[in-house]
């Protein structure tokens, strides 16, 4: 009997079960029914201005497109016509003739003989043992014109054996960035282990030459725009010397007094009997290095002036010219 009276309360759970589900049903009815709030006038401008956007993109996308595809086909049109015009010729007979004569050279080939040019060029030292005498400001200068200068005889057709004496820690540290080791045709030697001039000719410059330390300095000149002498020309077995100090004219005749300290020659390149400048004959040191190299290519100073000065330096006026042929007058 009490399994018979079970059976009869199941029911009644199911019923109160759907009796639930229905209220809550209701319950979500009745928030559906509650009753919406009106759109404000501005909410209405709002929506209308959004519509009005969306429409204008729409046009302005369409429109795009359409030039589009406008643009590509005149240009087909263009081509279309210009290959009537120029019909294209058979690729062989474009094909530059090939000159068998002239031999293949590797990169490996022409770096070794870039190397030997260097070997056998012009001797020119760059000395950089003035650091003590600039800031930082300077230095970093002084670092950037010795990269310059590197890149200049890197794409010379007539390569000097470049030569960094007396390089400091500094100097050293600015080039670093430059990968300075990497270098082709530059020698650096530093300031720590050639102390003195004299010793770094002797175990390096002219280490195989006999001769006496007089004689072989005779053939040594140091650049200086405050000496007296003009450099007329220039000899490919002497060694010149250019002052890598970046002073902004604060110390005078530096490089001048130092030629005369260690007993060697002293000069100064023509500029006067060529070019007239607004301001000093001092130059830097990259742009010196520029004209050696330039006027021993060319061999003429007036064209090596003018194309590597600054022409914020070179006078504008016709005066150049009667210093040419006042130049020219007294030679004949």
């Amino acid at each position: 009997m009490e399994k018979a009276d079970n059976d009869k309360e199941e029911p009644k759970d199911d019923n109160n079960k759907i009796q639930n589900n229905n209220e809550l049903d209701n319950k979500d009815n009745n928030k559906d029914d509650k009753p919406k709030l009106p759109i404000s006038k501005n909410q209405l401008k709002k929506m209308k201005r959004q519509e009005e956007w969306k429409q204008k993109m729409e046009k302005i996308k369409a429109y795009k497109k359409e030039k589009k595809k406008e643009k590509k086909r005149l240009k087909r049109e263009e081509r279309e016509k210009e290959e009537l015009l120029n019909p294209k010729k058979d690729i062989n007979e474009t094909k530059p003739e090939i000159n068998k004569d002239i031999p293949f050279k590797s990169r490996k080939q022409i770096k070794e003989e870039f190397k030997e040019k260097c070997r056998n060029g012009m001797r020119v030292i760059v000395d950089c043992d003035f650091e003590h005498l600039m800031d930082e400001r300077c230095i970093k200068s002084m670092v950037r014109q010795i990269v310059d200068l590197y890149s200049i005889n890197k794409t010379s057709s007539n390569p000097f054996r470049v030569i960094l004496y007396g390089v400091g820690k500094q100097i050293k540290e600015g080039l670093e960035k430059s990968d300075y080791k990497n270098w082709i045709g530059v020698e650096i030697y530093f300031k720590e282990d050639y102390p003195t001039f004299d010793k770094f000719i002797e175990d390096i410059l002219y280490k195989d030459d006999k001769r006496p330390m007089n004689d072989i300095k005779n053939n040594i000149y140091y650049l200086s725009a405050d000496s007296e002498n003009n450099i007329e020309n220039v000899d490919n077995n002497a060694t010149y010397i250019i002052g890598g100090i970046v002073d902004r004219n604060k110390y005078k005749g530096l490089s001048l007094n130092k030629a005369k300290e260690l007993g060697i020659n002293h000069g100064k390149f023509p500029i006067g009997e060529y070019l007239k400048l607004q301001s000093s004959q001092v130059l830097t040191t990259n742009h010196t290095f520029h004209i050696l190299n330039e006027f021993s290519i060319k061999h003429d100073w007036k064209e090596a002036f003018v194309s590597i000065i600054p022409k914020r330096k070179q006078e504008e006026n016709d005066e150049n010219n009667d210093l040419e042929e006042d130049k020219k007058s007294d030679n004949k």
